[in-house]
């Protein structure tokens, strides 16, 4: 079922539409990449400097990136089951914090 999801979110990337919306939708597309790519650089390069397994790492980005459905597949795709479940609990936790601390900045500039 992840799988179907993943592929029903990936068939609604219409890149002719985002095009199709000028400039600032070019370009609010390259920041994030930048944002991404750096992101995970940094990361890798924190890892790599405190000897942590580079898996792991890569599943706690992919959960506070994408979140649990997509970093269950990542985890299943590297083949460790062992991180599926921390996967699936990490990027719930950030998504109910996210929401929570999201409606509190929010009322809080209200």
């Amino acid at each position: 079922m992840i799988y179907l999801f993943l592929a029903v979110i990936g068939a609604y990337c219409d890149v002719p539409a985002l095009l199709q919306d000028g400039t600032l939708a070019i370009w609010l597309l390259v920041i994030i990449c930048i944002i991404v790519l750096i992101h995970a650089a940094l990361l890798m390069g924190v890892a790599k400097l405190l000897k942590q397994d580079p898996d792991v790492v890569a599943v706690a980005s992919q959960a506070n990136i994408g979140g649990s459905s997509s970093a269950l597949a990542l985890a299943r795709s590297l083949g460790r089951p062992d991180l599926q479940l921390p996967a699936i609990l990490v990027g719930t936790l950030g998504n109910g914090l996210g929401t929570y601390l999201g409606f509190a900045v929010a009322e809080w500039l209200r």
